[in-house]
């Protein structure tokens, strides 16, 4: 599976990218949302995308929302990973994400949660 991390923690993204990678998964993390937009434009797309709600510049919900506007990314799959409760303000439009899980989440639990993510993306292009 390639996993894209958009969080600008650079602690979480190398937790992840390590815990991934040890799983056999490609991991690619990066600090900013707008950085994330302008790799999401180069082959290949990530499986799945986990986003941070809250980064300075561009949110997550920001992110999320101009990401679904580009051709070849509406039906990439999204989870949401938040530090603080997620009011219905701070998410992007029903539909456009998969799950949000707050922080600290259980590593497991996000592993499944992305698995079930891709696992419904690839059913729906069928």
């Amino acid at each position: 599976m390639r996993i894209l991390v958009v969080d600008d923690s650079a602690g979480i993204g190398l937790v992840l990218t390590r815990y991934f990678e040890r799983a056999d998964h490609l991991c690619e993390h990066l600090l900013d949302a707008a950085a994330a937009l302008q790799r999401l434009e180069s082959p290949p797309l990530p499986d799945v995308v986990l986003v941070d709600l809250v980064m300075p510049g561009m949110s997550g919900r920001e992110f999320v929302t101009e990401m679904r506007r580009r051709p070849g990314m509406r039906e990439l799959p999204v989870v949401l990973l938040s530090g603080y409760a997620a009011n219905t303000d701070d998410l992007p439009p029903a539909g456009s994400y998969h799950a949000v899980l707050g922080k600290p989440f259980d590593l497991q639990e996000l592993s499944a949660v992305l698995v079930a993510a891709t696992s419904q993306s690839a059913r729906r292009r069928l």
